[in-house]
């Protein structure tokens, strides 16, 4: 049997490395946020049906990443192996920007006081727990796929500018903003003769004289007091 034995410079690269990994998805996914926030936020909208986004992220990764490294295989010449290699990598840079997404919709739920004043704060509280979700082996790299294959779809279809529609008639009926309803039509006022008394003690009730808008009103008098029966004499 084989001894496998690590000294202190072996375990000081391994934890450099994976600390030099997490800044530079920290770095990508600040990127995204401070370039291209609103398209972070429609991401994360899109986080909402993983299932839907995660198909989407599929059809443009495994192609385009399939595509570039054939290229790169069989093309020869220095500027043919770069081309490849930007068909393969490109879209799993989108899918780390896209990612940022996620790492709001994590942060959200971690709310903090300082949020409202510093968005970013969000996606960098996020970021740290998706990191650190990643070291796991086995189930944590399985993560780390599918957070970057989701994270292209979330980029994808949040670049149309729509919001999802199902989430807005959701946020309708539970307090949302309503369509003001339309207030019904007033009844026509039937008409009447002008020569009949009804129409002639309606105007003089409408229309106000000019002495009882200038008299004060009249103070409420108080009831007399029954008088007391006179004695008889």
């Amino acid at each position: 049997m084989t001894n496998f034995e690590l000294d202190t410079a072996d375990v000081l690269q391994v934890l450099l490395l994976i600390l030099g990994a997490m800044l530079v998805f920290q770095a990508f996914w600040l990127f995204g946020t401070a370039l291209f926030p609103r398209m972070v936020g429609q991401a994360r909208d899109r986080y909402k049906t993983p299932i839907r986004t995660t198909l989407i992220g599929l059809a443009v990764v495994v192609p385009t990443f399939f595509i570039g490294f054939v290229w790169l295989g069989k093309r020869d010449g220095d500027i043919s192996k770069i081309i490849g290699l930007v068909i393969g990598v490109v879209p799993l840079m989108l899918g780390l920007i896209g990612s940022a997404g996620l790492c709001q919709l994590i942060g959200l739920g971690l709310p903090a006081p300082g949020d409202q004043s510093q968005n970013w704060r969000r996606v960098w509280r996020g970021g740290w727990v998706l990191n650190f979700c990643y070291l796991l082996p086995g189930p944590g790299w399985v993560f780390l796929a599918w957070s970057i294959i989701s994270g292209c779809g979330a980029f994808v279809t949040s670049l149309s500018g729509r919001g999802n529609d199902r989430s807005n008639d959701r946020g309708r009926g539970r307090g949302g903003s309503r369509a003001p309803r339309k207030s019904s039509a007033p009844e026509p006022v039937a008409k009447l003769d002008d020569d009949s008394p009804r129409s002639s003690r309606l105007q003089r009730s409408q229309i106000p004289s000019g002495d009882s808008e200038n008299k004060p009103s009249p103070r409420p008098r108080r009831p007399r007091r029954p008088s007391r029966p006179k004695p008889e004499e």
